[in-house]
């Protein structure tokens, strides 16, 4: 037991020190007493049932999501059963984050080191407000994290099923949140010779298996709505979002996310004429309002660098404690301003890195692509907090890692301790 512990030691610390930060993060806001505070985990939740229960897909939700958070539901358990599953499948993703990120940065820098990078990707304080919401990031960062942790451990030992479980996770992912298809696409074409090269292996199944899983997704959608794709998300994205704002802009009139009449009127249209509708806007505003597209993208990606969480920002009082307005005010312009320095950290460190290991690419730089694809990407939409660029803050602090490394301050502590 006692060699047990010392073999991992800090991944006891990291677990500890996790789980002493989220009870008093929600002790001081009371978090996990708040209930349903999303219109989307509503969404996630009626995506789950439509799949249980109803055994038919959602417009917007992939499988994947859904499987993974309706799990009560084979057990006969009622609607609110599966928001509180999403806590404990949330915070099990959330505690193997942090895991997989010390195992890559202890990799490069001493592990007694590579825990105070741990530590500080823990204190981010929109990642543990999500723990507590049935939505995406924190499911999808743990994917991310698992991927980039196999890729790094095939570069080391140059075992096949490595790289083809990454691979696999990388497609996966897409199920989760379908915004990831370019990120899946273009990982994969890269390491496309090396999966051709091993197209007998046992291990391909890995990747066989996602691909199976796309194309479920794909002939389901095709089947019930009408489009060989794999969610319209992207489409009510668009035209709800960047679009309208768009539209805005070129009429000199204010945005609003609610009681939008775009937004009304694309809803009542069938997903097929959504796709048509959304398609059609966009070739019309790029020939027509290309000022517009362009003023509306960067205002988003500014909007979504700059805001706080909204999660915290809508916690009420439920229990009545004193001080509490205090530390929901704290918690929330804390928020606000690891969002604005952690993105503004991580673009750095991305294209300095990717100058960098460009012509030899690694695990830094494939990091790097993630992040600076997340933050683009991010241009699309815009009023949802620090919910975009809050998947990138632990890979952030794991580029930091490696870039103090090299430095004189840190350069003794950049070999790892021998096993």
């Amino acid at each position: 037991m006692g060699s047990f512990f010392r073999k991992y030691k800090y991944h006891f610390f990291i677990v500890i020190f996790a789980l002493a930060w989220i009870s008093l993060f929600d002790y001081l806001i009371q978090m996990s007493s708040q209930g349903v505070m999303h219109s989307d985990s509503y969404n996630y939740q009626e995506a789950a049932k439509n799949l249980y229960i109803f055994h038919s897909g959602h417009v917007y939700r992939p499988i994947l999501m859904s499987a993974i958070s309706g799990i009560p539901y084979l057990f006969g358990c009622s609607d609110q059963a599966i928001f509180s599953f999403a806590f404990y499948v949330n915070l099990f993703c959330w505690l193997a984050t942090f895991l997989l990120l010390f195992e890559i940065i202890k990799t490069f820098i001493k592990p007694r080191i590579a825990l105070i990078f741990v530590f500080l990707a823990i204190l981010v304080v929109g990642n543990t407000a999500h723990v507590f919401h049935l939505l995406t990031e924190t499911l999808y960062q743990f994917f991310i994290v698992a991927a980039f942790y196999l890729i790094n451990r095939y570069y080391k030992t140059k075992e096949f099923w490595h790289l083809s479980l990454a691979i696999a996770l990388l497609l996966s992912v897409m199920l989760i949140k379908p915004g990831s298809k370019f990120l899946a696409i273009v990982i994969t074409l890269y390491f496309a010779k090396e999966i051709i090269r091993n197209y007998k292996s046992k291990s391909i199944f890995f990747i066989y298996g996602s691909l199976l899983m796309i194309a479920v997704q794909c002939c389901g959608m095709k089947y019930q709505f009408g489009n060989f794709t794999i969610s319209y998300i992207d489409s009510a994205t668009y035209y709800n979002y960047i679009g309208s704002k768009a539209i805005c802009i070129k009429n000199n009139v204010e945005w609003k996310q609610l009681n939008n009449p775009r937004a009304d009127y694309l809803y009542a249209a069938t997903a097929m004429e959504q796709k048509r509708i959304a398609s059609q806007d966009l070739r019309q505003q790029l020939f027509h309002n290309k000022v517009g597209l362009i003023k509306a993208y960067i205002s988003d990606v500014k909007d979504n660098t700059v805001s706080a969480n909204s999660c915290i920002g809508e916690v009420k009082n439920k229990l009545g404690r004193s001080h509490f307005e205090f530390w929901r005010n704290l918690f929330f312009d804390i928020s606000k301003w690891q969002n604005r320095f952690y993105t503004l950290f991580a673009v750095l460190l991305s294209v300095f890195f990717l100058l960098k290991t460009y012509r030899r690419i690694d695990i830094q730089t494939i990091v790097s692509f993630y992040i600076l694809y997340i933050i683009v990407l991010s241009g699309i939409s815009c009023g949802q907090g620090d919910r975009f660029d809050l998947v990138t803050f632990p890979f952030m602090f794991l580029l930091l890692a490696k870039f103090l490394s090299e430095t004189k301050m840190l350069k003794r502590f950049s070999e790892p301790l021998q096993k």
